[in-house]
């Protein structure tokens, strides 16, 4: 994830953070440091709600809704802190057609 070469884990959690008390889906992100295992980041948001996300070309592939319906898919990568929006497949459709972009 992070360039490092070392293999990481991106794990998808539904849950209130620091920072976004509402429970929502999270992306946490955590590698392998000194044969333990440590937080690289803990993230609160990328750029819309998350419904689901996969790891793809090095980017984070996400399907994403804006909660009233509309749902697009947004590509990420790391930027040494947190995730970076990278570009947008598709944005402001519907669910059936956000889909198709999302899918490998």
């Amino acid at each position: 994830m992070d360039g490092d070469g070392n293999l990481d884990a991106l794990v998808g959690v539904i849950k209130k953070t620091r920072f976004h008390q509402e429970e929502g889906r999270r992306i946490f992100i955590f590698k392998r440091v000194d044969e333990k295992i440590r937080p690289l980041w803990l993230g609160s948001r990328l750029g819309a709600i998350l419904v689901d996300f996969y790891f793809i070309n090095g980017c984070v592939r996400a399907l994403e809704t804006d909660g009233k319906g509309k749902h697009g898919v947004a590509e990420y990568r790391w930027n040494d802190f947190g995730m970076t929006f990278q570009r947008c497949l598709i944005k402001n459709t519907d669910l059936k057609t956000a889909s198709k972009y999302y899918e490998l």
